[in-house]
């Protein structure tokens, strides 16, 4: 099996364990394919979603993290606007 086929399966296998419960946060080497999986990951598996690279966050996504995560409708909602 192929590393790609290996994360891809990890991810339907947390998919399918969380079932929307938790969110997933994706750490490693630089330009391994990261944001390619994940968003490939997304368009198949998801109706929307929302990915954010911690890499280059602007303030505006720094200040709604730290300050309105409190109602996750209202946070998501913000997010998807950026």
């Amino acid at each position: 099996m192929d590393i790609e086929r290996k994360i891809y399966s990890k991810l339907i296998e947390w998919k399918k364990e969380r079932k929307g419960t938790s969110a997933l946060l994706i750490t490693g080497a630089r330009r391994v394919g990261k944001s390619y999986i994940c968003q490939r990951f997304a368009k198949k598996e998801y109706k929307s979603s929302i990915i954010i690279d911690f890499g280059n966050p602007s303030t505006e996504i720094i200040d709604l993290i730290e300050y309105e995560s409190y109602d996750l409708d209202l946070f998501f909602s913000k997010l998807a606007s950026f």
